[in-house]
């Protein structure tokens, strides 16, 4: 499927704000862990990045351009920065500085910007 410029401009606005609603969601759900006595197992981490890596592959895959797979990953990194930052009006971060946060960051940043710039499977029409 090839889109217009203007539709790929839309669509792009569209998986920008999808990325963001991920990244929200993400953010929160990176959080789970499972503690077997001195072993703590961050599986909420590890299915976030790959829930993020899918998402990006589906929008990369869904128009045959790596455009909305990019703004899949930059909505997913403008709210894993918000939440990883203090702001003002809020006194809590929901991102703090573990070593499970730090994975699901460096390794969401990694995955996700690997992720969004290999090409498309799906072919051009010819």
């Amino acid at each position: 499927m090839t889109l217009s410029r203007g539709g790929l401009l839309a669509a792009s606005v569209a998986f920008l704000i999808a990325g963001i609603l991920l990244g929200t969601v993400l953010a929160f759900w990176q959080a789970v862990r499972l503690v077997l006595g001195p072993l703590t197992i961050p599986w909420g981490a590890i299915i976030a990045v790959i829930l993020l890596v899918a998402a990006i592959r589906l929008a990369t895959n869904a128009a045959g351009s790596r455009w909305l797979g990019v703004a899949v990953f930059a909505g997913w990194l403008i709210a894993t920065v918000m939440f990883a930052s203090s702001t003002p009006w809020a006194a809590d971060i929901v991102l703090s500085s573990g070593a499970r946060q730090l994975g699901y960051l460096l390794g969401g940043v990694i995955a996700g910007s690997a992720a969004a710039s290999i090409r498309s499977r799906v072919s051009p029409p010819v």
